[in-house]
């Protein structure tokens, strides 16, 4: 997934108003920012970013921290979740690890290349789509 990710922020920010979009969208590259880091430091191991393990363990620290400082609850779960469907979004379009040493797992649509776009380009669309409906204010009832 590469632009799909966005599209989840996006959907996020319908359901959880009040958390940063800039947060969301962190949230949902996370694993991907973390791999990016790791990787300065000359650790590449997609386990340590995208591993179940990995993607619970930094999703509940940047939740976490992001409730410890605003106390929004709703928010901090918006967050967590944002992070955590990195994982099934990579699953569908590439292959993931499980855990350290555990199988790699994934639809691997980057096989095919049209496919892996469609699916990526719908994923933003519908979050897109979502965050929009979230943009309009209701009209007043006829009459008042």
């Amino acid at each position: 997934m590469r632009v799909g990710h966005a599209g989840v922020a996006l959907a996020a920010k319908r359901v959880a108003p009040t958390a940063p979009l800039w947060l969301l969208v962190a949230a949902a590259y996370g694993p991907d920012i973390l791999e990016v880091a790791l990787r300065v430091f000359g650790l590449f191991n997609r386990a340590l970013s995208h591993s179940l393990i990995a993607v619970g363990l930094g999703a509940t620290i940047l939740a976490l921290g992001f409730f410890s400082e605003r106390r929004d609850r709703r928010a901090a779960v918006a967050i967590w979740v944002t992070y955590v469907l990195h994982w099934p979004a990579d699953y569908i379009t590439g292959t993931k690890p499980t855990w350290p040493g555990g199988p790699w797992v994934g639809l691997n649509l980057y096989d095919r290349p049209v496919l892996v776009w469609v699916v990526d380009l719908g994923v933003l669309a519908a979050g897109a789509l979502i965050y929009a409906t979230g943009l309009r204010r209701p009209s007043a009832a006829p009459g008042r």
